[in-house]
């Protein structure tokens, strides 16, 4: 007899499924990702023209100017980047919180968010080019331009380091990011079961995925803000030399609440990114006889 769990036994199903999950998610609430880019670099290097202001106006001011199709530019990047680095972050989290604890009955939300940490760092560093493609095609405002061309262009402006700009705000912000979110999925899912007697299905997952959406919210928008800008500059528009010169003369620019640009566009973003991407991958997992987290 088997005596492995069933999760162990299929690994890369199990990761392949996130992936599908989260391109799925990334997909469907993309536009508001772009939204929430364009209100990020608004107001930077001291500029005090305000076009976007907030998520409605920003939606109107890119659908006039620009198309319905503007606000999925980048799209083909953001898949990319979905098949990569949610497919490791959220495949590998399970891997690293077994390594960390064997014990899965008394797991610590200490282990699970630690677990997060590593899977997220892991694929944030691998898939930060395709970051960085899609913030930059998304602050395109004059023309549409192909992933394919942007490629080149940071090749031949920057080469091949410019696809790795903002990797240490990328990677801190991915590992707070999918600690937060699986420690308080995991977490929320133990407690509802042992204190309210919820039942493993849709409900549940939809509860825990709501949760988890508005607090890595609030627990990554100053990091994603920062990355955000520090990817968006090209060499020849130089604005900022480093995470923590971004962080500094945003601060000193714009003061603390600048950290929270694009804040509701994410949370919009977020909270139905989490409930599709979560409720997805765990009804999948389902089908293929993998355990639920």
């Amino acid at each position: 007899m088997n005596s492995k769990a069933p999760e162990e036994n299929k690994p890369i199903l199990r990761m392949f499924l996130a992936g599908i999950a989260s391109i799925v998610a990334g997909g469907s609430t993309y536009p508001l990702d772009t939204v929430k880019v364009r209100l990020q670099k608004e107001g930077e290097a001291k500029s005090v023209v305000k076009k976007y202001i907030n998520i409605l106006r920003g939606s109107q001011v890119i659908y006039k100017e620009e198309g319905l199709r503007a606000l999925y530019k980048g799209l083909s990047a953001s898949l990319v980047r979905e098949a990569t680095y949610s497919t490791l972050r959220l495949g590998l989290y399970e891997p690293f919180k077994h390594m960390i604890s064997q014990d899965e009955e008394k797991t610590t939300i200490g282990v699970k968010f630690f677990a997060g940490l590593m899977s997220g760092s892991t694929g944030a560093i691998i898939a930060n080019p395709c970051d960085v493609l899609k913030i930059r095609l998304q602050t395109i405002s004059s023309h549409h331009q192909s992933i394919f061309a942007e490629i080149t262009h940071i090749l031949n402006h920057e080469g091949i380091l410019g696809l790795y700009k903002g990797t240490m705000p990328n990677l801190i912000r991915g590992a707070i990011l999918t600690g937060t979110k699986m420690a308080t999925y995991d977490q929320t899912k133990q407690w509802l079961k042992e204190h309210f007697q919820f039942k493993e299905g849709f409900s549940l997952q939809f509860v825990c995925s709501f949760a988890t959406g508005l607090i890595i919210s609030i627990t990554t928008a100053p990091m994603d803000l920062i990355k955000t800008r520090i990817m968006s500059q090209d060499s020849g528009h130089k604005v900022y030399n480093g995470l923590m010169d971004c962080t500094i003369k945003t601060f000193k620019q714009e003061g603390l609440c600048a950290f929270y640009k694009g804040f509701y566009p994410q949370w919009l973003r977020f909270g139905p990114f989490n409930i599709i991407q979560l409720i997805v991958w765990e009804q999948l997992r389902t089908i293929c006889g993998i355990k639920n987290i």
